[in-house]
């Protein structure tokens, strides 16, 4: 990530942050705490709990607010934007998914670090396409506007 974003994406970057942090714990099979006890299924419940508590606004505020702006503005985006969109879906079905493997399938740990790799593919994505394409296509004024409305969907 560059080090500083538009003030207005802050807090999908903030999102993002810790949306990494989860991918590489997820892909490395380490618990929240580095307890031995944390099992796949809590790390599937805390993959759960986070998508819950923060994914499902920042994917609101990127479909309804983010992706928009860019589509206006930056037309030749459009078929990335699609993919990203695809991607949300993707990664709202396998949460959907992973909340139904019982705790004893041997399939969790493979499946948790499958959607560890997705889930840092599609930020990596987002912070080094689609960001630096806001940054230089929004105009300043709208940015702004753009901003507010990020901080009341994601409540940041």
């Amino acid at each position: 990530m560059p080090a500083k974003r538009h003030p207005s994406l802050i807090p999908l970057s903030h999102d993002h942050h810790h949306g990494l942090v989860l991918a590489f714990r997820l892909r490395e099979g380490l618990p929240r705490n580095r307890k031995p006890s944390d099992s796949p299924r809590e790390q599937a419940e805390d993959t759960v709990r986070f998508f819950h508590d923060n994914l499902v606004a920042h994917f609101q505020a990127e479909e309804e607010v983010l992706f928009p702006a860019i589509r206006t503005h930056v037309p030749q985006a459009i078929v990335l934007l699609d993919t990203l969109i695809a991607e949300h879906t993707t990664i709202s079905s396998s949460v959907e998914q992973l909340s139904r493997i019982a705790s004893n399938d041997l399939s969790l740990p493979a499946f948790l670090k499958s959607f560890g790799d997705v889930l840092e593919r599609h930020i990596r994505c987002e912070e080094r396409e689609l960001f630096p394409l806001y940054e230089v296509n929004i105009p300043e004024a709208e940015a702004t506007r753009l901003g507010a409305e990020i901080a009341r969907l994601t409540k940041k």
